[in-house]
């Protein structure tokens, strides 16, 4: 009695409170199945850049809080089915690698799939690392087409559009619109030149025509004059639309209005690709940004989308099937069969040969939605949206 007395005076109703909250609180490693979320602490993609003219440009959000809506808009059919589903989060510490922490989680319980939150390097090494003897492993945080070459032989399935998904919506979209003749501006960046590559080779692909290519730079120095003032640098050409290639997109913000001719801005300002949008206004989107919004406290990017539907397919897949077999899901979530529900008005399967997700395309300003790709008129022998990425003939998986 006087030692139950001495807790209570120590602890108090609150420390007590926290003490048995620990005590009965759920084991995840006890779970039928659960679904990682690695994140890497003081992860570089999510510090705030500063731009050249030293203003800071809003930071990128974790999309962690996607992944817990998932479980949770799942979580009354898994009740349903018997299944106690779990969410996992393993946030990495310097030194620490994602394979071995990966495989700790395993020895742990029944874990069926893992979203790689991690910096590009780090992803593909995971996915690489565990091709063999891991479980399902899902990219929604970067574009590139590379990826999905070197880790083609992966159990990594990429959820977010890889950057020629979104260049062709754009060059469909410009072709719909009756814009084929295109001015492109590209920045000095690395990743800026790799977008405009990867535009150029869609212009080429959809039959647009592109009138000139130009180079921009920032700052203020009058030996560059030409190549900084947004009106010298749309002048002497004629074009029906102008795109822009600034991954940071500081540059492209102020092109809009300011070109030498009255033309429209796409790519990096203006009229964008996403996969995602806060104003897309159906098929159930307003019901998931608002219970997005609620959860996080912002929009929906994205990266927060396809974090939700690589979280949401893998519950589904696991509820519906009753199947928690890494292996066996993998099957049937490659097979021809799957029907994903992408809220996108079409539903969503996975292309075999590069694990990239199918799915339509929006195509937005910053506050409105104006269209979606593949547009009327892009055709496939098999599906039109293999019109969007590089369809089987083209991808070249390295044996």
């Amino acid at each position: 009695m006087n030692s139950g007395r001495s807790i209570y005076r120590t602890l108090g109703v609150v420390g007590i409170a926290i003490m048995l909250a620990k005590m009965f609180a759920p084991d995840a490693s006890a779970a039928d199945a659960r679904i990682a979320y690695l994140d890497r602490a003081g992860d570089p993609g999510y510090r705030t850049p500063l731009t050249y003219a030293g203003l800071y440009r809003k930071a990128k959000a974790s999309p962690y809080p996607a992944a817990e809506l998932a479980i949770k808009d799942t979580a009354a059919a898994a009740r349903a089915a018997g299944l106690d589903l779990a969410l996992e989060r393993k946030t990495l510490k310097e030194g620490e690698d994602a394979a071995a922490a990966i495989r700790d989680l395993l020895r742990a319980g029944p874990l069926i799939a893992a979203v790689l939150d991690l910096p590009l390097g780090e992803a593909e090494a995971a996915a690489n690392a565990l091709a063999k003897d891991g479980p399902i492993l899902i990219n929604a945080r970067h574009r590139e087409d590379d990826l999905r070459v070197a880790a083609c032989r992966s159990r990594l399935l990429h959820v977010l559009p890889s950057w020629s998904m979104y260049m062709d919506a754009l060059a469909q979209g410009l072709l719909a619109a009756g814009w084929r003749d295109v001015l492109v501006l590209q920045g000095p960046e690395k990743e800026d030149r790799r977008i405009a590559s990867t535009f150029l080779s869609s212009a080429k692909k959809f039959g647009l025509r592109i009138v000139a290519t130009r180079d921009f730079v920032f700052g203020n120095d009058p030996r560059k004059r030409d190549q900084i003032n947004i009106r010298l640098l749309t002048s002497n050409a004629e074009y029906d639309v102008v795109f822009v290639a600034d991954e940071s997109g500081d540059f492209a913000r102020n092109v809009p209005y300011n070109t030498q001719k009255p033309r429209p801005v796409v790519g990096a300002a203006g009229l964008m690709a996403h996969a995602w949008h806060a104003f897309w206004e159906r098929h159930g989107a307003p019901q998931l940004n608002r219970r997005f919004a609620k959860a996080a406290g912002r929009p929906m990017t994205d990266e927060d989308w396809a974090t939700w539907v690589g979280v949401r397919m893998i519950a589904t897949a696991i509820i519906d099937s009753r199947e928690h077999d890494g292996e066996k899901l993998m099957e049937a979530l490659t097979g021809p069969a799957i029907r994903l529900e992408l809220y996108k008005g079409v539903p969503g399967s996975i292309r075999p040969w590069s694990r990239q997700l199918r799915q339509a395309m929006l195509l937005a300003t910053h506050d409105a939605v104006i269209g979606a790709a593949p547009v009327e008129g892009a055709l496939h022998r098999k599906n039109n949206l293999d019109t969007l990425g590089p369809d089987e003939a083209e991808f070249r998986c390295p044996s």
